[in-house]
């Protein structure tokens, strides 16, 4: 898809995104679904800009959470590519956790993913399809290239 096409869906999306209940807290790359604080990008990546990726990341997990194929357990996956860390649900990926994320929030790059990773199931679990289930599972966590 052109980025000039991509630029005008994230734009209506930004336009509609879902705010946090405190609005004066609003922030314009805060991801916030369902009244859910998720996680706020600092730094553009990808050729997008921080509001960006936030409208892309909201399109993407309101899409999710609206499928039924999420009322199993979410499981999170982090997996290494070239770019940093891709963080998934259930092998869907969400967001890609990038070097520069983890400088501008003051954090290494695997403990990053790991709490954007957390945040992102407990809004699945919060709000989504999968809170309807209280199964058991080994570990929430499968991470590959990195223990």
């Amino acid at each position: 898809m052109p980025k000039l096409a991509i630029s005008a869906l994230l734009a209506a999306c930004a336009a509609t995104s879902v705010v946090a209940a405190d609005s004066s807290a609003w922030h314009p790359a805060s991801v916030d679904i369902g009244g859910h604080h998720i996680m706020i990008f600092r730094v553009g990546a990808g050729g997008f800009t921080a509001a960006e990726r936030r409208a892309l990341l909201e399109l993407r997990l309101t899409e999710a959470l609206t499928r039924t194929s999420y009322l199993m357990p979410v499981l999170i996956s982090l997996d290494q590519v070239p770019g940093g860390i891709a963080i998934s649900a259930n092998g869907y990926q969400f967001v890609t956790a990038t070097p520069d994320d983890a400088r501008a929030n003051n954090s290494s790059l695997w403990t990053l993913a790991r709490e954007w990773g957390d945040s992102i199931k407990r809004t699945f679990e919060a709000v989504g399809p999968a809170r309807q289930l209280r199964l058991e599972t080994r570990s929430p966590w499968r991470a590959r290239g990195h223990q």
